[in-house]
């Protein structure tokens, strides 16, 4: 409750500044007013969320910018801690179009309304694996979740760059250099982030099977709400009695999982 009052505390806050200057400011990006992105966008995007999580946000303030960062950039959620606070932006070019390069806007508002409902449990491990099961390509949610943050993208970046850079050096002058740890550094760091990746999503599937028990059909749901560390627990318990035993513990100690009881799991007479 505390952080439902601080988000409508800032985002009465934001309203209140962009209704007098027209403009707000988070983060050295500055959105105006008349890029707001109207409500009725919203519509096919929490058609998304609601069929796969059952939940709607489109209460989340978001607007269209092209900030300086990225001429690759598509969109991103912006929250906060301590001072509760969440908004996302997409690219200006998606005001007048459905698709800019290998981006949907349905999709891309999915994603980050998904990272915007799950601001609360500050996740790392399954966060844009969850995000990205949005996506139209099975591709893209096959191995969407490869990337836990940034700083995975710009390791692999760094290691890519360095095998370049020892390439264009050993035929220029350093030709004595030898070429195979650059390569053996790029294809460590796609091995580690490809197991990492298969091990995640084993232990979601696991987590997401053993929920299945107490509520078929809406386990994704479920794991939707849970933090990182309560899916790696769920997946450990195929035992029935175990899960139970869990189960009942977080229903007695936490809202949140009062929540997630009565709206998803199957009752004893069923």
């Amino acid at each position: 409750m505390e952080r439902i009052r601080k988000l409508a505390v800032n985002i009465e806050r934001m309203e209140t500044q962009l209704a007098e200057t027209e403009q707000f400011t988070v983060e050295d990006v500055c959105v105006q007013a008349a890029d707001r992105i109207p409500q009725e966008l919203f519509g096919a995007a929490g058609r998304i969320t609601e069929g796969l999580y059952g939940f709607r946000a489109e209460w989340v303030p978001g607007f269209f910018v092209n900030p300086s960062f990225g001429w690759l950039f598509g969109g991103c959620a912006f929250y906060f801690y301590p001072d509760f606070f969440a908004m996302f932006i997409i690219r200006r070019a998606f005001a007048h179009r459905e698709k800019w390069l290998f981006y949907d806007r349905v999709e891309l508002l999915a994603h980050e309304l998904c990272h915007v409902a799950r601001v609360g449990f500050s996740s790392r491990r399954f966060e844009e694996m969850l995000a990205y099961q949005t996506a139209t390509s099975r591709f893209r949610r096959a191995v969407g979740g490869v990337f836990r943050s940034p700083a995975d993208g710009y390791v692999l970046l760094g290691a890519t760059w360095l095998l370049l850079l020892a390439q264009v050096l050993r035929f220029s002058f350093l030709f004595w250099l030898p070429g195979w740890p650059f390569w053996l550094l790029v294809v460590g760091v796609i091995g580690f982030l490809a197991i990492r990746h298969g091990r995640d999503v084993h232990i979601f599937g696991q987590a997401v099977r053993n929920l299945e028990r107490v509520a078929p059909g809406a386990a994704s749901a479920v794991l939707f709400r849970c933090t990182d560390e309560e899916i790696d627990a769920l997946a450990g318990l195929s035992d029935a009695d175990a899960l139970t035993e869990w189960l009942d513990y977080r229903v007695r100690t936490s809202r949140r999982w009062q929540v997630i009881r009565n709206r998803f799991f199957r009752s004893p007479s069923q």
